[in-house]
């Protein structure tokens, strides 16, 4: 009961934090050496996964998920700051202009300065907060590297061992580029599956599927002449993979009646599924076995800080 009381008190604090008008609470909950956590910086964290929670729970399951990510969150922020408290102790110091310049590439990405600002404020984080936040992870960033990346060692054989474990990754399925003509039933089922027969007929007559399908087509391709891309089985309806498969490049279906109206596809063109050799492949299998090790390193190095560290839970 008691868990689910303090559960529920956090529940209420997410609630009132970002409450229009509301005082933001800034109480320090954590000390790390000697950094602070504030329940400002957990809420911060945990508001846009409670958002994403509540959509999918309610009632006791809500709390009880929201409890188990705010513990989540705390156990992250907590090894962040481990981390940052050491890039004191090794005096990591980061060029104001690095900082700058990630904030303006920031700013261009949402659309300049108003949008910016506006996001700041959503966030209920100021820019001279961002600025720390982005010191402090880029800081970090670097001792990981000096600390743990130069460590990180690979052997042939280990990445071929990783190519094999992960040769699922490595397979391209087969493809097929798509046109799509779509008359959707709308209120008269009749009427459409007379426009879909004198389109087929059209096409079959040699009409350019492309222009029919700006002109007829109901479906988001319709502009594009009806151009979906590449799909793979079992990125389309069963009653559709069944049929597009089977067609010749250059060929076009029957018409293929669903739940949304009639379907017309032509196959452009076919790419026939092929394992990437390693040869092809070596670049990202050691990318990613570098990261896979670099994060088990990182995992076991925080871990050693967390012995000799000073953290208290208020």
């Amino acid at each position: 009961m008691k868990k689910l009381a303090a559960a529920v008190i956090m529940f209420c604090a997410l609630l009132s934090c970002r409450s229009s008008g509301a005082e933001v609470v800034d109480k320090i909950e954590i000390i790390v050496n000697d950094e602070m956590i504030t329940r400002r910086e957990i809420d911060r964290l945990l508001f846009p996964i409670y958002q994403r929670y509540k959509t999918m729970y309610d009632g006791q399951d809500l709390i009880s998920k929201t409890s188990e990510a705010r513990a989540k969150v705390i156990e992250q922020l907590i090894e962040d700051k481990l981390i940052y408290s050491e890039t004191k102790k090794y005096k990591i110091e980061i060029d104001d202009k690095d900082i700058e310049e990630k904030i303006q590439a920031a700013m261009s990405k949402v659309g300049g300065k108003e949008e910016f600002e506006k996001a700041l404020a959503e966030q209920q984080i100021t820019i001279k907060e961002l600025r720390a936040r982005y010191k402090e992870q880029a800081a970090s960033r670097r001792l990981i590297e000096q600390k743990v990346g130069v460590k990180v060692t690979m052997t042939p054989l280990e990445v071929e061992n990783y190519y094999r474990e992960h040769m699922d990754q490595f397979t391209q399925p087969e493809e097929v580029l798509l046109r799509n003509i779509l008359i959707k039933l709308g209120g008269n089922p009749a009427k459409a599956a007379n426009l879909a027969r004198d389109i087929s007929k059209r096409l079959k007559e040699g009409c350019d599927f492309g222009g029919l399908a700006k002109i007829y087509s109901q479906g988001p391709a319709a502009e594009d002449g009806g151009l979906i891309g590449y799909v793979k089985r079992g990125d389309m309806m069963p009653e559709i993979d069944g049929v597009i498969f089977k067609l010749k490049e250059g060929e076009i279906s029957d018409i293929i009646q669903t739940a949304m109206g009639y379907h017309i596809f032509k196959v452009e063109e076919k790419r026939a599924g092929k394992v990437v050799s390693l040869k092809e492949a070596r670049r990202y299998v050691e990318e990613a076995l570098f990261m896979e090790k670099m994060n088990h390193k990182t995992k076991a190095w925080v871990q050693g800080l967390k012995k000799n560290a000073y953290i208290e839970i208020r």
